[in-house]
């Protein structure tokens, strides 16, 4: 049964979505078809390109953005030579073929232009590619790739993350730039059906607190609460399963920072992005050369402390950086980093065992701890949602005591407050603050979010710059945006 169809790559490739008679999702892919004489051109067309970069210095794969140019101006070059219509139908679905072939994803093109896709799953040779659907979750496409064609696929991408596939070194993963996208490959050697192979898409920009509101993610309401923690210099931990979205948050979070606090970012691979004057990305090195050195979480988390940094950011918590990392919150730094766990009480225990052995009263420095999954609605909808927010409020017996202050609640599909936070007393105390005046900053930021929301101000360098007025005078700032939604 025919659910849901729509076009990509400028409406050249249709993708159907198709339901079953066992009741699962299908992924249907319908390139566009060929006539005998196309093909025999794109064969024309594909050895004399060969013949003709053969015989030129081409860019370096390390710019794979050149790369593309230049196959894509030759191929268009010797195409004119056989079709004289710039802008037939022809010509577009020849020069589809040769480029998705030689300098593109062969066979994965059309998953990788979809933007509702968010990973692509080869399992190996022979068997069907499956990917991960922002509206339909896990869902087995028509697409299958032969041994010969994902060879070539294993090749391009191990060059383009710079990593030499061999039975010594049979797991690669890295960034692909410029699309901006997580690669892991499996070779033979530990996947036995042949080669893995996993992409992960990124945003070209990413999602704000604004998108993340219109979506459902996170209400207004949180998203003031924790600008206003941030703002007070608590700590939070975003926690949830892989592909939950908590990279996303925690970049959406990041620009409630106001502009010239000092933000160092430590990575694998770099995944976030701001705007921020004063903001340092710091990313780890792996080294397969001998005398060169690796350089992990733990060396650039231990550095950060020396740069005076403001709120120290770690991609991830997965090994003894964490170690350092509490230390550092400890201190009186402020930290905001995600680790994999599905509730505030895996996460604890996961923090305290190896390799990470956080002792159990450093957990008391953490301010906030946020927990994103993928959940359904009441309607059967697949979304990301916040379901909870709770405050290290305390340590007792080596287990943190948690107060839920937002939660989500699957009947209405809402995020709401459940309780009053702890942590806002204890801002009003360390402070001297008048707890009213705390409280009606809350609801200002409440509203003026909303107003954001009103006015669709949800890029990143809206979001940035509205942020940053509300900082320097929020009157005008908060007057500006009522005079704007009219």
């Amino acid at each position: 049964m025919h659910v849901d169809s729509y076009g990509v790559l400028n409406g050249l490739v249709r993708i159907s979505i198709l339901l079953s008679r066992s009741g699962e999702y299908v992924y249907w892919v319908d390139e566009p078809k060929l006539s005998d004489s196309e093909e025999e051109l794109i064969t024309r067309i594909r050895n004399e390109l060969n013949k003709s970069l053969s015989l030129r210095s081409i860019p370096s794969i390390d710019n794979y953005s050149d790369v593309k140019k230049y196959v894509r101006e030759n191929a268009e070059s010797l195409l004119r030579r056989y079709i004289q219509d710039t802008d037939s139908e022809s010509l577009n679905k020849v020069m589809y073929y040769i480029l998705r072939d030689t300098v593109g994803f062969g066979p994965l093109e059309p998953l990788i232009n979809d933007p509702r896709v968010e990973d692509v799953h080869v399992n190996g040779p022979g068997r069907s590619v499956f990917v991960w659907h922002n509206k339909y979750g896990h869902i087995k496409t028509n697409i299958i790739i032969k041994g010969e064609e994902l060879d070539r696929l294993v090749t391009l991408l191990s060059q383009r993350i710079r990593r030499n596939p061999s039975s010594a070194n049979p797991i690669l993963e890295g960034l692909l730039i410029p699309e901006n996208f997580r690669v892991e490959l499996l070779l033979r050697d530990v996947s036995s059906m042949g080669p893995t192979l996993t992409i992960r898409k990124f945003r070209e920009m990413p999602l704000t607190v604004i998108d993340m509101i219109k979506l459902g993610t996170l209400s207004s309401e949180l998203a003031a609460y924790l600008w206003l923690m941030l703002d007070y210099g608590r700590s939070m931990l975003i926690i949830g399963p892989t592909g939950a979205g908590k990279t996303t948050l925690l970049n959406a979070l990041l620009f409630l920072i106001r502009n010239g606090r000092r933000i160092i970012t430590i990575e694998d691979a770099r995944e976030l992005y701001l705007l921020h004057d004063h903001w340092v990305p710091l990313v780890s090195r792996t080294s397969e050369i001998p005398g060169v050195a690796n350089v992990d979480l733990y060396d650039l988390v231990k550095v950060s402390m020396r740069l005076r940094p403001d709120y120290i950011v770690v991609g991830e918590l997965r090994g003894e950086e964490a170690y350092v990392f509490f230390q550092g919150l400890a201190s009186g730094h402020t930290g905001l980093s995600t680790l994999h766990a599905s509730t505030a009480e895996l996460a604890f225990r996961r923090l305290i065992s190896k390799p990470m052995e956080i002792p159990p009263t450093l957990l008391a420095s953490l301010g906030v701890v946020i927990q994103i999954n993928i959940v359904t609605t009441g309607r059967d909808e697949i979304v990301r949602r916040v379901v909870k927010v709770e405050e290290v409020v305390d340590v007792q017996e080596d287990r943190p005591v948690l107060n839920r202050v937002f939660e989500w609640r699957r009947d209405e599909d809402e995020v709401v407050k459940v309780n009053e936070s702890m942590l806002i007393n204890r801002v009003v105390e360390e402070y001297a603050l008048p707890m009213e005046k705390v409280k009606a900053e809350l609801d200002r930021r409440k509203r003026f979010i909303e107003l954001m929301v009103k006015n669709n101000a949800a890029s990143p360098s809206a979001v940035f710059e509205l942020i940053n007025k509300y900082h320097t005078d929020p009157e005008s700032a908060f007057k500006a945006m009522e005079g704007s939604s009219g």
